[in-house]
């Protein structure tokens, strides 16, 4: 009710301030404006400021009675009560009183309804400093409301006329500069801060407070609010304080005031009053008139619930208490009070306040008020007395006002109807009437005021007149208002004193009336002063002066005349002020209303569905005691959108004196490695000073964006020192492209701990990798792309897309999906994809690539700028030049011009991607010609893909910069040549080859990925820039000067996938290039300079490197070593000089090698066999423990026996050295640990638990601890000193094979039975996460020196490295053919070896380094393959779930048709000969349709009751035959899929089981064979059986027909067998030698060639078989064994010839490997060469010749020595290869011990062959082939 200017100033309704004039309509003509332009017309109509003289005067006037400053509380206005309208309020009066009073005689003392009143203040220049808070309480007012977009876009020119043209200009200007917003708005933020701290808080800091806590946004204005409660709750009665508190709570901004805070105030406010209410009046009077102000706030707020009991009911008490008070005012603030304590309810139910009214509810006035909480729904009991109670209720409600009336009209005062409880317990209308008064005052509906005066129902109430004549009083009192309204209304006080009838019937009033005309009377005014005199001494003429009461007409704090608080603030010391300056600027900056949280992986190694949000990860990081986490990703992954981002996220969250982010783009500073962080900063402006201040008391948060953009090479948080004593105290977030990191690149980046005695840095680094964009990713991308209207304005000639559109876009072009997994290629596709479409009916024919898109994008963005610079107003001298560049073609120039800069770039700053130009410094540079002020250059500028920041220019992403760079070296399109007063040219392709300064022959391209990526693109797209490649290769041949240009020449064709396969490269220099993965068989490099040449996983068979140069080659592995027996344990020595093995056999015991030589140096005979070594921690001793329970211990020089230690009873299965070297443990099958005493044998204690084998056992890293794992399955930790037992680990995975602990001391992990590894925290004994790859028992587990790694030896015959953090996958080591028994690291990390029953110890790299390019194409196992029949295309499918269609000339993948669900249950598949249909079948067995072009699902065949693990498809594509578990075969009709037919159920009759199912190549017959050696043949049309045969007592495991369909070839395990179908018997069997028992494993293939000359099998011995068709006198038919493919290290699933070049085929095998190879037969000699391959993963150096070969090293001899190549003669260091040796008849590959293998021999490898010559040609005989695990 009572109010004060303050509230008004920032709460002034709306309404009243969307009008201009004085008009008598104002509720019929309601503002339609928008919400934000009511906001500020609010606020500038009451802050209005006067630039002309005269309003400057009365500015004055008005500001030196400011503290007399009174107008009624903008929150009442017409709609003041929510729950009650203003509809309601004259409804419930006039219900309420009767219709017919009499009214006195209607004045218009207030002619019109005028403007709302508005306080005068100045508004400071833009940018100037704020002199007084209401200034800053104005400015803040008029700023845009942060996160409203609405408020974000207002237009100011819709601003009512009360602003003028400066107060336009200066929003204006404040839109534009959000740094000048923010430093307001922390103005407000940072006294909230300041008055918080301040103790003692006078009147004046309370009034700046209740100024500009309105203007605050919710967080501060709730800080300041609960300071204010506290502050009021612990002080002593403190009037200011509570009227300050109560305006807080009127003037609270939307949604910043909670009912909870309300109710919090008001029991405050109510326990206050019950102390004091019997003390002198004044205190309760203030306390009242706050409870009655916040009781209205509740009420509009529509507070429920107040407790009855605890608040509601006490309350009521003590405002019905204050009716004993002789003080008529006091008593009328409490009257007040009740009434608006009627409109919050309570918490009891409508029910509950009827039984507790129900007795006496008639017997007086008072409980009349019972009837408005009741409602007819809520009566819950009987008709009875409740209906009777209720009627009673309703019938006293009509009377209430009769019997007011009575008690008026018997003279009874005010005073008494108060006391008597008249007024107390109801709802009022007078109330509501008074508060509607109030609210129409506020709003400047003067009129509308006087005539509710009049008229008002409960007119002659004299509560009410006690309101009104308040309310006039106030607006009297007023200076805000016009003069002219003040006396009008002192003239209105009067008129209804002298001349209203209704007005005089109670003394109270009339008294009240005449304090109030006194007291005005006593203003300062002079003219309302001298009115109010007049008035009272006419009122008075006949009577006594009534007393003078001591109330004010108001109670509210005054405008602030000074402004202390502000000072204060402005005195904060300037770094907070100038870092908020910052942020704001960041803030702008790094807004981006396209963004998709990123998700990320752990390494780069983990699968790329193991991802978590990365935002989430770096929030952990920052709150961890971590110091640098490396965000690695792909270029246009989205490292610099996140680094971005995550500023954003840090400065919203900062707080003062939190830690401070700090983006750093490193291109941009000068020597980063050197005071890095304080370049930054001065860049930013900060002082020295301030930089101090940073340095010493705050940290910062380090966002380094672009390691790899800024050529570093350092560890950049080592080089600044950074965390070390007395240096910034840091967090840093870098980012790099991954392509740019070589291996290993952690030390980078791994900080220097600040205890350099302290373990290992790694617990102070974290890594992530941000994965590729998820399906879901994109979707959500594309959503928010479609709804942004960006695209639209900047793509104005493109149709505007929905989002479905662009993702039926995107899903239909084939290869799209997989581009746009990369958010920058995204955006490129999606502003690319109308344009594309629009120019392309046949979407699945559009073949788009990443160059492409880049293509695109650019003629899309050139062409947009060009329009919008046509439309622009250009002057004449511009528009002159922009015509020239139209006629010289815009888009052409506007290439040239980038294509040029992206040269100069590289050359000038060697591609670092930012330019900074000075013009006075440049302008003569060559940054000039670029960014200088010719118009050329300016308007090319202006139109190209460059941002400034600054003086800093850079394209809009690096990748542009490198694309074109890339396409210097190669452009497609014609490019005319502009005259840039530069001597930089731009390269056409036609002068590639020979133009010697052109950047691909001054430039190495290798550490350019990317550039290498889209020339890549470029070769697969354009035959002619291979072509010219190609030439320049051949040009290195003769010319010194194309060395450089030919080294980028083949790296780029590698990496594009073009093969060299017999390719004539003889002479070429190409030193460095990078050749990983390259095929190269057959090729001719004799002469060669391959100088530093990286040829890891390089296919070099049969390659002729004679008198190359070799130095420094790469191959990326290491050879193994060959031993005499079966390896079954391995350890280094800590030195890292020796490794020593324990090997099993007669004679031998323990194998010692140099590692620098890897010869061995001893061998330590012992008579049992050994199972276990360790070194001790001198490197001088080895103990082994053996098959007879026996420790010993040797010395490592000598070989001598130290120590034997007798204890154990059975074998001893793990042997370990403390660190200390003082004691070893041993453990054995005998279910015990032994601790001994390393000097003199002694046992110290027999650790006695597990109740099953120990067969592992490892010192903890400190000595302390000993750790045992069991095939009990349990894990057991004793003390080494005292030998109790610890804690014990009972892990749910079984037997524990093996353990190992981590450097650092924190892991434990063990490997188990089942295949899996787990870890363990070694503290806590917590699990971790399992590790789960292996198939059989891991044997042997160990950690990496650096506690990254864990390598895992395993029955399954694989070595798998691991992450240690995060447990996820890396890589598995293929090689060993026997069972993996150990493995260990070396000592630098930078070794692996792990040792078999293979006899080979095999040595891997541990930081293997990918290739600058990934390896493409690694999706799986191959497990079926085949030609279309025109050979234009080859299907392959493979596991678990992909069908791929390649091109058969090129071997690219066209696409990737169709990923199936359920990987896991599929067992067979196999393909339509026109690959349109892919069949698969499953474990339930069902035999599923697809086609794979589209994914769709064709029928399901099903009738198998158990696994279909054999497929086949008829030629003709009618017929599928499917064979189960049960041998049970069916054949199916596809024209009729519901028929089906059993043609064989083996199962039945014997125990053989179907092997193999074969359809005619006419598709008339089907052939079956089983295990038992028998074959069916069947008429699929007839199903009729044709013929049945036991033809072999061997398993028949593969069969196929020969092409004319009279003959099947039949494959067993040892031998292919053929057999004429109108013979009875088998014609011919071929043998073939075994060199394993893996070669029993059914694992066979067979296959004709469509010209019937040749025949390929091959069995599990990994070895393709070539047979070669002769004919002898009489048309004697037989096959010679032309050679054998020994390049497979895995087995070779499927084969499949070439249906029109019968010389070709195909292999598939189970590493994922496609190979096409051609046979050629000259002079009857028979040469196999490879065409192309895919996914081929390792080495092969099968017959390469290195005769004369120079430069190679002893390592890398020993490995080409046994990968087979031939011409090593010279080569003479023995890696256990003793024995092997090149046979005059054909090539023998020999073991240690003689077993060896003869292939290509005189009678073909069988004694049925038929043929005694020797038909191999001794260069290229495919015998050649060696796999590289031939031991």
């Amino acid at each position: 009710m009572f109010t004060d200017a303050t509230s008004t100033l920032f709460t002034i309704s709306a309404h009243a301030m969307s009008k201009e004039s004085h008009s008598t309509s104002h509720h019929d003509n309601k503002s339609a404006s928008s919400q934000h332009v009511r906001k500020w017309s609010k606020i500038f109509n009451f802050f209005r400021s006067s630039s002309s003289e005269s309003k400057a005067k009365q500015s004055q006037s008005t500001k030196a009675t400011l503290h007399h400053l009174s107008i009624v509380s903008a929150e009442y206005s017409v709609d003041i009560d929510h729950s009650i309208s203003t509809t309601e309020i004259k409804s419930l009066a006039s219900n309420a009183q009767p219709p017919t009073l009499p009214t006195g005689p209607r004045l218009n003392i207030f002619p019109q309804n005028i403007k709302p009143p508005v306080v005068l203040i100045t508004l400071p220049n833009f940018g100037a400093s704020i002199d007084t808070t209401p200034q800053l309480a104005l400015c803040i007012g008029l700023l845009p409301k942060v996160g409203d977009p609405t408020n974000q876009q207002e237009d100011p020119s819709q601003v009512l006329s009360s602003g003028t043209v400066a107060q336009l200009a200066w929003i204006n200007s404040m839109k534009q500069d959000p740094i000048e917003q923010e430093r307001l708005r922390w103005l407000g933020a940072r006294m909230v801060d300041e008055f918080t701290k301040d103790t003692s808080k006078d009147s004046t800091e309370i009034a700046e407070m209740v100024l500009i806590g309105p203007m605050l946004d919710n967080e501060h204005y709730r800080r300041l609010l609960s300071c204010t409660i506290t502050a009021f709750d612990h002080a002593v009665l403190d009037v200011d304080l509570l009227q300050g508190l109560v305006q807080l709570v009127q003037s609270a901004p939307s949604e910043a005031l909670l009912p909870d805070d309300l109710v919090k105030i008001l029991r405050i406010l109510r326990v206050r009053l019950q102390d004091i209410h019997q003390q002198s009046s004044v205190h309760p009077f203030h306390l009242t008139l706050a409870v009655s102000r916040l009781l209205d706030v509740m009420a509009e707020h529509k507070v429920k619930d107040l407790d009855r009991v605890e608040e509601h009911e006490p309350l009521s008490g003590v405002l019905s208490g204050l009716k004993a008070s002789s003080d008529p005012y006091l008593m009328y603030q409490a009257c007040y009070a009740f009434q608006a304590l009627q409109y919050v309810p309570n918490n009891e139910s409508p029910l509950q306040a009827v039984l507790r009214h129900s007795t006496g509810v008639v017997d007086g006035l008072v409980k009349v008020s019972a009837v408005f909480k009741l409602d007819l729904g809520a009566v819950l009991e009987g008709l009875g007395k409740l209906q009777e109670t209720l009627g009673g209720v309703v019938e006293v409600t009509g009377s209430v006002y009769d019997g007011a009336r009575s008690l008026m009209e018997s003279g009874r005062s005010v005073l008494e109807s108060m006391k008597e409880g008249l007024g107390l317990g109801q709802k009022r209308p007078w109330y509501t009437a008074i508060r509607a008064a109030y609210a129409l005052a506020q709003a400047g509906q003067l009129k509308d005021l006087n005539t509710l005066i009049y008229e008002a129902p409960c007119r002659r109430d004299p509560l009410f007149q006690w309101g009104i004549c308040q309310l006039l009083g106030e607006i009297a009192s007023d200076t805000i208002w016009d003069t002219s309204v003040r006396l009008q209304a002192i003239a209105l006080i009067g008129e209804l004193y002298r001349d209203d009838s209704e007005w005089d019937q109670d003394e109270s009033v009339r008294t009240w009336m005449q304090n109030i005309i006194r007291q005005l009377g006593a203003t300062a005014d002079q003219v309302v002063s001298t009115s109010a005199f007049a008035l009272s001494k006419y009122l008075n003429q006949d009577q006594d002066t009534a007393a003078y009461l001591p109330y004010p007409l108001r109670n509210r704090l005054h405008l602030p005349a000074s402004s202390p608080t502000l000072a204060r603030v402005q005195n904060i010391p300037p770094l907070e002020y100038d870092l908020h300056k910052h942020k704001a600027l960041r803030l702008e900056q790094s807004r981006n209303s396209l963004y998709i949280q990123p998700l990320a992986k752990a390494n780069l190694r983990a699968k790329d569905e193991d991802t978590f949000p990365l935002l989430e990860k770096v929030l952990e990081f920052l709150a961890s005691e971590r110091q640098v986490m490396l965000t690695l990703g792909d270029s246009g992954s989205g490292k610099s959108t996140f680094n971005r981002h995550l500023e954003h996220r840090l400065w919203t969250d900062y707080k003062q004196g939190g830690p401070i982010p700090l983006f750093i783009s490193l291109p941009t500073i000068d020597r980063p490695d050197q005071d890095l962080i304080a370049k930054q900063l001065r860049a930013n402006n900060f002082s020295d000073d301030q930089i101090q201040e940073m340095k010493q008391h705050r940290q910062l948060i380090l966002i380094c964006d672009g390691y790899d953009e800024s050529q570093q090479l350092v560890n950049l948080h080592r080089t600044n020192m950074l965390n070390q004593p007395g240096q910034w105290n840091t967090k840093m977030v870098i980012s790099c492209r991954t392509q740019f990191l070589g291996t290993p690149y952690e030390d980078r980046f791994k900080p220097l701990p600040a205890d350099h005695y302290a373990p290992g840095s790694q617990d102070l680094f974290q890594e992530v990798v941000i994965a590729p964009f998820s399906e879901d990713q994109i979707e959500k991308y594309v959503e928010l792309y479609a709804q942004d209207p960006q695209p639209a304005l900047a793509f104005s000639d493109q149709a505007v897309w929905s989002a479905k559109e662009y993702m039926d876009k995107l899903t239909t072009i084939p290869n799209v999906k997989d581009l746009v997994k990369n958010p920058f290629l995204l955006t490129l596709a999606l502003k690319a994809l109308p344009r594309l479409v629009a120019s392309n009916k046949d979407l699945s024919s559009i073949r788009v690539t990443r160059v492409g898109l880049y293509d695109m994008f650019i003629e899309q963005w050139l062409k947009k700028n060009q329009l919008r610079l046509c439309m622009s107003t250009l002057d004449k001298e511009k528009l002159t030049v922009f015509n020239s560049l139209v006629e010289g073609d815009f888009i052409d120039c506007g290439i040239n011009y980038l294509l040029r800069l992206s040269v100069a770039i590289f050359q000038e700053q060697d591609g670092n991607p930012v330019v900074q130009y000075i013009h006075r410094h440049d302008k003569e540079s060559w940054k000039g010609a670029f960014f200088g002020t010719g118009l050329e250059a300016k308007l090319l500028l202006e139109a190209s893909p460059l941002v400034r920041t600054g003086n800093h220019y850079r394209f809009v992403h690096r990748s542009m910069l490198e694309y074109f760079f890339s396409r210097v070296i190669y452009n497609p399109a014609k490019v005319d040549e502009q005259d840039f007063h530069s001597s930089i040219e731009t390269i056409s392709s036609a002068s590639l080859s020979s133009d010697t300064n052109g950047p691909l022959f001054q430039r190495s391209l290798l550490e350019e990925p990317s550039i290498i990526q889209f020339l890549c693109d470029r070769v697969r797209l354009h035959s002619d820039f291979e072509q010219n490649l190609r030439a320049i290769i051949d040009q290195s041949k003769t010319s010194s000067n194309a060395t450089i240009a030919a080294t980028n020449a083949i790296t780029i064709l590698v990496r594009a996938g073009v093969t060299f396969n017999s390719a004539d490269l003889r002479g070429i220099k190409i030193p460095g290039a990078d050749l990983s993965g390259g095929q190269f068989d057959s090729a001719q490099l004799q002469g060669a300079d391959l100088t530093g040449v990286d040829l890891s996983r390089s296919w070099l068979r049969q390659a002729d490197l004679s008198h190359a140069r070799l130095e420094g080659v790469r191959f990326g592995e290491l050879p193994y070593l060959k031993v005499e027996g079966t390896v079954w344990a391995c350890a280094y020595s800590p030195d890292g000089r020796m490794l020593g093995v324990a090997l099993w056999g007669d004679g031998l015991g323990i194998g010692i090698f140099d590692t620098s030589t890897w010869q061995r140096i001893h061998l330590i005979t012992a008579t049992e066999y050994v199972m276990s070594v360790a070194f001790s921690p001198n490197s001088q001793r080895i103990v082994s423990g053996d098959m007879k329970g026996m420790v010993r211990l040797w010395d490592c020089t000598s070989g001598e026996g130290l120590l034997v230690m007798t204890g154990h009873t059975d074998i001893i299965r793990s042997v370990a050295y403390s660190p200390c070297g003082s004691r070893i443990a041993s453990s054995s099958d005998d279910k015990t640990v032994r601790l001994w005493d390393s000097e003199t044998g002694v046992c110290f204690f027999v650790l006695k638990g597990h109740i099953g084998m120990v067969l592992s056992v490892k010192f903890s890293h400190d000595g302390r601890q000993l750790v045992s794992g069991s095939n009990d399955g349990t894990i057991w930790f004793w003390n080494s000193g005292t030998g109790e037992p610890g804690i014990v680990l009972s892990p749910s995975l079984g037997v524990i094979a093996s353990l190992a602990i981590s450097p650092d001391g924190r892991w434990i992990a063990s490997g188990h039975e089942d295949g899996n590894v787990r870890l363990w925290d070694m503290v806590s004994g917590s699990s971790g996460p399992v590790l789960q790859g292996h198939a059989e028992a891991v044997e042997g587990i160990a950690f990496s020196p650096n506690g990254q790694l864990i390598a895992s030896a395993s029955l399954d015959r694989w070595v798998i490295l691991w992450d240690a953090s995060t447990g996820d996958f890396i890589s598995k080591l293929d090689g060993h053919s026997g069972f993996v028994l150990d493995v260990t690291f070396s000592p630098d990390g930078l070794t692996i070896a792990s040792v078999s029953n293979d006899r080979t110890v095999r040595l891997w790299e541990a930081s293997f380094s990918p290739s600058s390019v990934e390896i493409q194409d690694q999706i799986g196992d191959a497990r079926k393959v085949a030609y279309s029949p025109d050979d234009s295309s080859l299907f392959s499918f493979f596991r678990p779930c992909a069908f791929r269609e390649g091109d058969d000339t090129t071997g690219t993948h066209i696409s990737v048709s169709i990923e199936l669900s359920d990987p896991e249950s599929i067992c067979s598949q196999a393909f339509s000969s026109d690959g349109r249909r892919i069949a698969t079948s499953y474990l339930d067995g069902s035999v599923r349709l697809r086609d794979p072009s589209t994914g769709a699902a064709g029928p399901v065949l099903e009738g198998h009751s158990s696994p279909v693990w054999i497929l086949a498809y008829s030629t003709c594509g009618r017929w599928i035959a499917s064979s189960d578990d049960d041998s049970i075969v069916l054949l199916w009709d596809l024209r009729d899929t519901e028929r089906r037919y059993v043609l064989v159920d083996a199962g039945a009759g014997d125990d053989s089981e179907i092997e193999g199912l074969k359809f005619s190549p006419t598709g008339h017959q089907i052939a079956v064979c089983s295990n038992g050696g028998m074959v069916w043949l069947f008429n699929p049309e007839t199903t009729v059986l044709l013929a049945s045969k036991k033809l072999m007592e061997k398993a028949i495991l593969a069969l196929d027909y020969s092409p004319n369909g009279q003959q099947l070839a039949l494959g067993t395990h040892m031998s292919v067998a053929l057999w004429d179908l109108q013979s009875d018997e088998l014609n011919l069997e071929l043998n073939v030698t075994v060199r394993s028992e893996e070669a029993m494993f059914k694992c066979v293939t067979v296959a004709y060639s469509p010209c019937g000359q040749f025949l390929a099998s091959s069995n599990a011995d990994y070895i393709v078989n070539l047979w070669h068709r002769q004919l002898t006198e009489g048309d004697i038919e037989s096959w010679l064994c032309a050679g054998a493919l020994r390049v497979f290290h895995t087995f070779i699933v499927d084969m499949s010839w070439n249906p029109v070049v019968p010389t070709e085929f195909i292999t598939a095998s189970m590493d994922g490997c496609v190979r096409v190879w051609r046979v050629s037969s000259d002079d009857g000699a028979v040469t196999v060469r490879m065409l192309r391959g895919t996914n081929l993963r390792t080495l092969c150096s099968t017959g390469v010749v290195l005769e004369g070969a120079t430069g190679l090293s002893p390592i890398h001899q020993a490995l080409l020595v046994q990968r087979s190549a031939c011409g090593m003669g010279m080569l003479s260091y023995d890696y256990g290869s003793d024995d092997g040796s090149e046979d005059d008849d054909g090539y023998y590959y020999g073991s240690e011990d003689g077993d060896g293998y003869y292939y290509g021999s005189e009678d073909g490898g069988g004694p049925d062959n038929g043929s005694d010559d020797d038909n191999v040609s001794d260069d290229d005989n495919v015998s050649d082939d060696e796999s590289e695990d031939e031991e």
